[in-house]
This record gives structure tokens, sequence and C-alpha cells, in this order.
């Protein structure tokens, strides 16, 4: 009897641990949008401010599917312009990935699905000169632990997850094959959603391909052009 007793207060108590520790992972405060967009919160701190940190409002916040980081997209010229800054979930490790000429097309930004890796789709910024040195406009991908920067042109899309089309003025082109000469099979508007990738990457040249559908259409689209649908604000 003492020795079932025992054993119960022990069950008892591990299990008043464990809820302690569940609890105090869960009253971690998620950062938020103050109300004039001006700054970031943490609970009662101020983790960015426009004024400080060099930009006009703040766009949006994306966590990591871990949920140990979150990236502040932070608006600049016409919030087309735009800076990101990447803090750990409690709004430490502060890290600007953009920066003067480097910057963040509005909100083209994903996490990798094992939140290791940032990717940003990168375009010179309308009022400073890159230098001769500076890598073509499109996606980049930032190394979250070391800040490493590198082409992420070949970013891995993800079966079963929408995408949108976009920075096309025409509308994609969906080809029978891929590659830039494959046959058109019709086209995707420049703002098309619920585009669902079907297989996997293939380079063509300096291009990536990847097969599509879209309702009735599918076919080859370079995926430069595709962003994720669900790379949306988690608050």
């Amino acid at each position: 009897m003492n020795c079932s007793f025992r054993l119960l207060v022990s069950f008892c108590f591990f299990l008043l641990g464990l809820s302690a520790s569940t609890f105090g992972q869960s009253t971690v405060p998620k950062a938020v949008i103050s109300d004039d967009q001006a700054k970031v919160l943490l609970g009662q701190r101020v983790i960015l401010e426009a004024e400080r940190d060099g930009y006009m409002s703040v766009h949006k916040i994306v966590y990591s599917p871990t949920g140990k980081h979150f990236v502040v997209i932070a608006c600049g010229f016409e919030c087309t312009d735009n800076s990101g800054f990447l803090f750990s979930a409690d709004g430490r490790r502060k890290r600007e990935f953009t920066g003067r000429w480097d910057q963040l097309f509005a909100d083209k930004l994903e996490w990798s699905a094992d939140s290791k890796r940032i990717y940003y789709y990168r375009i010179n910024s309308t009022g400073a000169d890159p230098p001769k040195s500076a890598p073509a406009e499109g996606w980049i991908a930032v190394d979250v632990a070391t800040g490493r920067k590198s082409s992420g042109a070949a970013r891995p899309l993800e079966k079963n997850k929408p995408y949108s089309v976009f920075d096309t003025a025409d509308g994609l082109a969906v080809r029978a094959t891929p590659g830039p000469t494959g046959k058109e099979l019709g086209r995707l508007a420049s703002d098309a959603k619920d585009v669902y990738v079907t297989g996997s990457t293939r380079r063509v040249g300096n291009s990536f391909w990847i097969p599509i559908k879209a309702n009735s259409l599918a076919g080859w689209v370079n995926q430069r052009y595709l962003f994720s649908l669900s790379s949306r604000p988690k608050l």
C-alpha cells in the first residue's frame, strides 16, 4: 500500500511538472504589430520600431514552421522595396538580412519546411544603386543559423500546397516540356492562384522548371514566378 501510494505521488508530481513545462511554453507571447503599424511588440517589449530601425511601417510577421523564429517584413518605398528582420521566438537575436540596395519584393518570403532557411525574392532598391558584383534579382536563400546567403533559384516547392503567380506582366506560360522552348499550352493569369505542384524541379540552362496543375491546365512553368500562398503571417 505504501509503495502504491509513493508511486501515485511520484506520478502526480510528474504530471505537474509536465503541465508546468507546457504552460511555460504556451505563455511565450507572439510578436504582434502595433495599432499604428510602426512597432513590433512581444508582450510589453518593443523589439522593432520604425524611426529607430529605418523603415516606414510593419507589413507582415511570418513565423517559421517550428515556431522557433519569425521574420518581420517592414515596408520601404510603397511597401514594395521592403526590409526583412529575423528574430528568435523570444524576440532576441535580431538580424536584418536585407540591405540598402538588397531589398525584399513586397511579401515574397517563404520558409523552408525544416525552418533552416528563409527564401526571399530579392530586388534592387529604387533608392540605391547595387554594386557591380550584386546578384541578379530573384530568389535568395538565407541560412538561419549563419546568415549566409546563396541562390534560392532551385528552392524546393511542395506538393499539395497552393502557389500563386507573381512578377509577370503577361501571365505565366505553361509548356508541354520544361524550358523556354517547349510548346506553350496556355497561360496562367499574372495573379493566378491555386497553382499546385505535381512533380519535381528540373533545371534547363540557368532556369528551373516544375510541373503544375491549375484547374484544367497542366504542364511545366518557370518556378521563379511562383510564390507560396501558405506563407502568410501567423500572428
